[in-house]
């Protein structure tokens, strides 16, 4: 059963007479364990919910028309853990004092289904795969990093083999299930003659394989009694960004879409920008950094030339960003000080927190952020959207209010459009407190047991 949470007022969930605490157990006569049963068995018109409240159970008849929302928000979904120890684990390199979710392995392909989350399918039963392919849970997202059964069981750090990922995958290929995999590529682990394999093995799945993701680890100072990994270099990512374009080149002929996408860290530590949209297709992995950097400068070079030529107010403005983003967003700090009364400075946030080799953005804590911003003096300080998640904290849990307070200064959180940030910001529009930063697992990170 799943438990009504709060009622969109005006909703139909409200004039059907729903109430919070309410426990909805089945729809036209089949059973709701979770929230994915509610949005499979309450799609068609008539409706006969199954309803407890205090104790008393009611009939609940409802005629939906096409379309319209129940406007009902349920209890937190229980979640299940991820039973893998990954050589690569980002949890097992975390400091202490980071906000508590970030502590918590996921690894549910329910999660998957809904947010996008990558699962790796190895505590996933044979009764899931079947609800999976019942309730056509598409797409699913997957972690397989190696195919080959032996590798995939040490990258997993699991001490007994676990089922075979391409039988599994085949599995769901064979019934219609769309899915989205990654590889965080290891150097001297799944790199080489081995990723070539597991590229190759899941090509054989196209359509229903839609795209293989190449991510490089992340590697933290918090690296104690872990398996010992090589960081990902300039030259590595030279030549995975060399095998991935030769790659998707020859499915992008063979299949029509280029299959493989190199992840956007990749190209940046290469020192080059991500290539032109053409090379993403219909973006299928935006959300795992595959092309995100490529949409931002789109937006940019679309929207630019909808900002003022000049400010009637003086503005002094700190744009933050992680070390790598630092490439590609001074020359348009350099754009935007050509507006006259715009006075713009770029602010690289070193993270100190995880280690000098983490410099993306979205990993950057409030504690680093102050630090750069110590004895500074703009009117405003621009943060990027990833560094805040959706609650208005950072990985730290510092409030905007927090970082506000102890850095002295105003401070707004930006969208990935950033001339309609800074249009609005131009315009007086209320100041963001609130970003679109997730989970480290949905950040192209593998997220294991927590410590």
């Amino acid at each position: 059963m799943v438990v009504i949470k709060e009622i969109e007022p005006g909703s139909l969930g409200e004039r059907a007479g729903f109430l919070p605490g309410d426990q909805i157990h089945a729809i036209n006569g089949q059973p709701v364990g979770d929230l994915i049963d509610f949005q499979v068995h309450s799609a068609e018109e008539l409706l006969i919910f199954e309803v407890k409240r205090g104790g008393e159970d009611y009939e609940v008849e409802v005629e939906r028309a096409s379309g319209e929302e129940m406007g009902l928000g349920f209890g937190d979904l229980r979640l299940r853990s991820c039973n893998n120890k990954c050589v690569f684990c980002f949890i097992h390199q975390m400091p202490r004092g980071m906000r508590r979710s970030l502590y918590f392995e996921d690894d549910d392909y329910r999660l998957s289904f809904l947010h996008g989350s990558y699962v790796t399918l190895t505590n996933t039963q044979d009764k899931d795969l079947d609800r999976i392919i019942a309730q056509g849970l598409s797409p699913q997202y997957i972690s397989v990093h190696a195919t080959d059964p032996q590798l995939r069981q040490v990258m997993l750090g699991r001490k007994k083999p676990t089922a075979d990922i391409m039988e599994r995958l085949q599995r769901l290929a064979d019934k219609g299930i769309e899915m989205h995999t990654q590889v965080v590529v290891c150097p001297g682990y799944n790199d080489g003659v081995h990723l070539e394999r597991t590229v190759s093995d899941l090509s054989r799945l196209y359509p229903a394989v839609r795209s293989v993701a190449l991510v490089p680890v992340g590697l933290t100072r918090f690296r104690e009694e872990l398996p010992a990994l090589n960081q990902v270099t300039p030259e590595l990512a030279t030549e995975y960004v060399r095998q991935a374009e030769e790659w998707g080149d020859r499915y992008r002929q063979d299949l029509g879409e280029r299959l493989v996408y190199a992840a956007d860290e990749l190209f940046l530590l290469t020192g080059q920008l991500p290539p032109s949209r053409s090379y993403y297709d219909a973006f299928p992995q935006i959300e795992n950094g595959i092309g995100m950097v490529r949409s931002f400068l789109d937006r940019w070079e679309d929207g630019r030339g909808r900002l003022p030529d000049r400010l009637e107010h003086p503005l002094r403005l700190a744009l933050v960003t992680g070390q790598l983003a630092s490439f590609f967003m001074a020359p348009i700090v350099a754009q935007l000080n050509q507006i006259e009364g715009l006075a713009v400075e770029l602010l690289a946030v070193t993270n100190h927190t995880f280690g000098h080799g983490i410099t993306v953005s979205g990993l950057l804590s409030g504690r680093d952020i102050l630090d750069r911003l110590a004895k500074g003096a703009w009117d405003l300080v621009l943060l990027p959207p990833n560094c805040i998640n959706g609650e208005g904290l950072t990985l730290d849990d510092f409030t905007l209010a927090d970082l506000q307070q102890q850095a002295g200064v105003p401070i707004t959180v930006g969208q990935y459009d950033l001339p309609a940030t800074l249009n609005d910001l131009f315009a007086g529009q209320p100041l963001a407190v609130q970003g679109s930063g997730r989970q480290l697992s949905e950040l192209g990170y593998f997220v294991g047991r927590a410590l």
